[in-house]
C-alpha cells in the first residue's frame, strides 16, 4: 500500500483519536500530521496491520505531548485567548456543537488510560482485541477501564450511559 493511500484511509480516524485525547482540534491537526510524517520517514515493509501501527504512532505522540506538556507547565506565560470570528450557523449544528464539547472536557477528567479505552471501544467501536493491540494491555484490563471508565463519565455527565 502506497503512503497517499494509506493516508486516505487512516487520516480521518487517526485526527478523531487525537482530537480526543487532546481537547484542541489546532493541537490535534499538529500531532495528526506529525504521525503521519513519522510513518512516512519510518519502514513499514514489516508491518502488518497498519491501522495498530498507526495508532501506536499516534498514541506515542499524544503521550509524548503530555510528558512534554508537563515538563513546562510552570512557565509563568500564558498564551492570548484566541479570537473568533462570528459565523452565523444553524441551531441544530450548535446543538450538537455543545454535545460534542461537553463530550471533550468530560473525556479530559478521565485518566489517559481510561479517555482512550472510551475512544477505542466506543467512540471508534474497535472490538477488545484490536483495542488489546493497540494499547497493548489484556482483555481483563481493557474490560476493567472500560467499566470504571464509563462510570467516571456517567458521574461527570451526570446521566445515564450505554455500557453495552
Amino acid at each position: 500500500m502506497d503512503f497517499d493511500e494509506l493516508y486516505g484511509l487512516h487520516f480521518h480516524k487517526t485526527y478523531q483519536y487525537i482530537r480526543y485525547m487532546v481537547s484542541n482540534a489546532q493541537l490535534a491537526e499538529d500531532l495528526t500530521q506529525d504521525t503521519f510524517l513519522r510513518i512516512y520517514k519510518s519502514n513499514t515493509e514489516n508491518v502488518a496491520n497498519f491501522q495498530t501501527y498507526i495508532r501506536q504512532v499516534a498514541r506515542n505522540l499524544v503521550y509524548d505531548y503530555y510528558r512534554k506538556k508537563a515538563l513546562i507547565q510552570w512557565l509563568p506565560f500564558k498564551s492570548a485567548p484566541e479570537q473568533q470570528e462570528f459565523v452565523y450557523v444553524p441551531h441544530e449544528w450548535l446543538v450538537q456543537e455543545e454535545a460534542r464539547k461537553q463530550l471533550y472536557e468530560a473525556l479530559q477528567q478521565l485518566k489517559p488510560v481510561q479517555r482512550e479505552v472510551i475512544i477505542y471501544r466506543k467512540i471508534e467501536e474497535l472490538s477488545i482485541q484490536e483495542t488489546c493491540d493497540i494499547m497493548g494491555l489484556t482483555a481483563m484490563k481493557i474490560a476493567n477501564t472500560q467499566r470504571s471508565a464509563m462510570k467516571a463519565l456517567q458521574h461527570i455527565l451526570g446521566g445515564e450511559i450505554d455500557e453495552a
